[in-house]
């Protein structure tokens, strides 16, 4: 049988620990750090790989014109008047993928290996650790 000074104790002593679970930092995830930088030169892009140590250059074709670009810490992406252009910190290589007629990206997000673009007919998303690229069709057609 607890005394009342050993529930006092075991008290305080839970209450403690509630404080010090409370007063700790949550353990925040691992972030990527920056392996990726993109530099336009004209008619050149050219990807600075941190963890392969190389550049690796990707000429637009002609009458091909850079309408965005998004740079996370692991992957770029740029986007043309013809298609989507993913750069992959670990294969180190350009992937693209065609733009269909009349479509019209809306919104490019990336984060750390992942990059999502947004279409008027498609959901499109390239994975940085793979250098490949998924596409579904929206379920409705957006103009």
């Amino acid at each position: 049988m607890l005394t009342v000074q050993s529930r006092a104790i075991t008290t305080f002593l839970v209450s403690l620990l509630c404080c010090c679970a409370v007063a700790l930092p949550a353990q925040a995830e691992p972030s990527v750090p920056k392996l990726t930088y993109l530099v336009v030169d004209n008619d050149k892009l050219i990807a600075s790989n941190i963890k392969r140590n190389r550049f690796d250059e990707l000429r637009l074709e002609a009458r091909e014109n850079l309408l965005d670009k998004v740079e996370a810490n692991a992957v770029i992406v740029i986007v043309t008047n013809r298609r989507v252009i993913g750069y992959s910190v670990y294969t180190a290589s350009w992937r693209s993928l065609d733009l269909k007629a009349e479509e019209n990206v809306s919104s490019i997000t990336a984060q750390d290996y992942s990059a999502l673009i947004q279409t008027n007919k498609r959901f499109i998303s390239f994975n940085g650790e793979t250098g490949v690229w998924a596409e579904t069709r929206r379920s409705r057609v957006f103009d």
